[in-house]
Parts: structure tokens; C-alpha cells; sequence
């Protein structure tokens, strides 16, 4: 029980809060502002991304999978959204509004130095 509980605690959402509203479930649309902005889903006025559709794999189940048509994980996540957020160049974020890793500025544009031993390096791009 006590394993249980302490397992609740460290459990972490599985959909951004911005997009489980009344409203956003209703429109089935997780396309948030990165700035709060009205009008502005994804950020899509300052070029960092776009609402679009969502796709999901529509190939068939094989026979190690007894719930077809009964379980919410079937094309994820298309049982509660079906427009996000997809972002562009070094954006990223479900509301496009963070920098891709190794990666800062307004415009995600600069390099972050990353230290190791006595020297500093510049991560390089997998």
C-alpha cells in the first residue's frame, strides 16, 4: 500500500495541463500558445510551429492483442486529440515553446557550452 502511494506521487501526466481543459477536450485540439496568446496556436505567429493533424498507425493489431476497439491506447492519441502542435527548426514542446536540447536563445538559434573536465565544449547536433 505504501509503495502504491508513493508511486501516485512520482506518476506524472500523460497530456499537458493546458490541453485537458473542458475545451480543449471538446475540440479534441491540443494546439496551446507557448506565450498565452489568443489567436496564436503553436506559437504560429512567430514561426516556432503549426497546428496540425494528428496521424496515428493504422496498421492492423496482431493476435497478441485481445482488445481491438476497446482500449483507449488504439491509435494514440487520436481517442482525445486530433490536432497538435508540430514544431519548427529548433523548436520543440507540446506548445512549441522551449528549445531542442543543447540549444537557448529566443530563437533557439545559439549552442549551449557544456563543460566537461577542465575544458568547455560546444555540444555538437546528434
Amino acid at each position: 500500500m505504501l509503495l502504491l502511494a508513493h508511486a501516485l506521487v512520482l506518476v506524472s501526466a500523460q497530456f499537458p495541463r493546458a490541453c485537458v481543459t473542458p475545451e480543449g477536450l471538446r475540440s479534441a485540439q491540443c494546439c496551446p500558445s507557448p506565450l498565452a496568446l489568443e489567436n496564436d496556436p503553436c506559437g504560429t505567429s512567430s514561426g516556432r510551429g503549426n497546428c496540425v493533424d494528428v496521424r496515428a498507425d493504422a496498421r492492423a493489431h496482431g493476435p497478441q492483442y485481445p482488445y481491438d476497439g476497446r482500449d483507449d491506447r488504439e491509435r494514440w492519441p487520436l481517442r482525445f486529440f486530433t490536432r497538435a502542435c508540430r514544431c519548427n527548426g529548433n523548436f520543440s514542446g507540446f506548445d512549441c515553446g522551449h528549445c531542442k536540447h543543447g540549444l537557448t536563445g529566443d530563437a533557439c538559434e545559439r549552442r549551449v557550452p557544456v563543460g566537461q573536465g577542465n575544458s568547455l565544449y560546444v555540444q555538437q547536433p546528434c
